[in-house]
């Protein structure tokens, strides 16, 4: 669990080897995965570095434990994977982001497009973001990550046109096996809306190289974690 994260974790009672879990996180370790005295939690400061503590008492949606290991570092997996995509509805868009942080990917970008169905603005965009947010430390507990990758705020396909190792996912691009590790930085591969994107944008993108992870035309919900993990599988720890 990451138990060091914000209001939901590390709330006080913190005297170098002691702390106090509360909040969400609190609830759910006593009252959902109901854990007892001498039993084990993980405890991740969400940057990477995390360690072994050991209950020591439960109280009402409230665990408190002391460590009992030495920090260890999540190792780091490259060239660095940042995945770009438009999601399809709000709940999609959470879907593919829990997708994307258990296969590693660092960096999550949410995408405003010309044929995207979700937009970010207004009161039901800043609800779609809160969700993706939310998804994204969320998933990291679940698949046991203590690096939360980073969500950037949603962007344009014109912010991300310099950006170095940028792929475009497209049927007609090369198989991912013909893809290079990049000199600079590492892979940004970037997925469209269903109908993919809109001419105009592809030709913004001119010169990018492009890439398929298959003769089929995936969904939008399918396509982010196809080339996630692609890409994935030729990374080194």
């Amino acid at each position: 669990e990451n138990g060091d994260n914000g209001d939901n974790g590390d709330n006080g009672g913190d005297n170098g080897t002691e702390r106090r879990i509360v909040g969400e996180d609190g609830h759910h370790l006593q009252r959902v995965r109901r854990l007892r005295v001498d039993e084990t939690v993980v405890i991740a400061d969400g940057a990477g570095r995390w360690y072994l503590t050991r209950v020591t008492s439960v109280g009402d949606a409230t665990l408190t434990v002391e460590r009992v290991g030495e920090s260890q570092r999540e190792p780091e997996l490259v060239p660095p994977l940042a995945i770009g995509f438009a999601p399809a509805k709000s709940d999609h868009g959470v879907e593919v982001v829990q997708q994307l942080v258990e296969l590693g990917v660092d960096r999550i970008i949410p995408l405003i497009t010309r044929r995207g169905v979700v937009r970010f603005d207004g009161a039901r965009g800043d609800k779609a973001w809160s969700r993706m947010q939310r998804a994204t430390r969320t998933a990291a507990m679940q698949c046991h990550r203590a690096l939360i990758p980073a969500l950037d705020p949603p962007t344009t396909l014109g912010a991300l046109r310099d950006q170095p190792g940028l792929l475009i996912a497209h049927r007609d691009g090369v198989p991912i096996d013909g893809i290079d590790p990049p000199d600079v930085g590492g892979w940004c591969a970037v997925v469209g809306p269903e109908g993919g994107f809109a001419p105009e944008e592809l030709a913004m993108l001119d010169g990018v190289s492009r890439v398929r992870v298959g003769p089929h035309i995936l969904r939008s919900v399918t396509a982010p974690a196809a080339i996630a993990a692609a890409l994935a599988s030729a990374r080194r720890g």
